[in-house]
């Protein structure tokens, strides 16, 4: 099976070429091989032991997946994004991530405060396109992947439902 890893804008490659229990034997992208241990010695802590070399490892969810982890060792820390080979193909069929419509909904009833969006802006995700306003508190709805604004179904001072359509977003055009 191969890995691939990206960190701070680095990719890297890895196949592993036999695995027994906590022990493997891997090739790197260069060609090279080696063999690797690596044990859980509590929590996110780990022993890793690679080529006779030890190194204590702390590995930990960055954004609540299995892709997306901080990742301490010998004093330095990284953000590292690891996908496998199923992965990787499986998101190439699916395409770019954020290239798709999405329909972003009223999580609550309410009165919207404010659509600071209109027909053609480009949102990017995590992006506001609606303020909403329910039992006295201000509540940002965001867009999740993000694109081009190609519906407004809502105004200031509309009262929406909960599951409500606000916007209408649509793949940003390829160019």
């Amino acid at each position: 099976m191969r890995y691939f890893l990206a960190s701070d804008g680095r990719d890297f490659e890895i196949e592993v070429l036999s695995a027994d229990g906590d022990h493997c034997r891997l090739r790197l992208a260069d060609g090279r091989e080696c063999e690797a241990s690596f044990r859980a010695v509590d929590g996110s802590q780990h022993a890793l032991l690679v080529d006779g070399r030890a190194y204590a490892v702390s590995i930990e969810p960055e954004s609540g997946t299995d892709q997306d982890l901080r990742v301490a060792i010998a004093g330095e820390s990284f953000r590292v994004s690891v996908e496998d080979e199923r992965e990787r193909a499986a998101s190439a069929l699916a395409g770019p991530a954020g290239a798709r419509p999405e329909v972003v909904k009223a999580a609550m009833p309410g009165v919207l405060v404010a659509v600071p969006v209109a027909v053609g802006d480009r949102i990017e995700a995590g992006q506001p396109v609606a303020v909403l306003e329910a039992m006295k508190m201000q509540n940002e709805v965001v867009s999740e992947h993000g694109g081009v604004v190609a519906e407004v179904l809502a105004a200031a001072g509309d009262t929406v439902d909960a599951g409500q359509a606000l916007v209408r977003l649509e793949p940003p055009a390829e160019g």
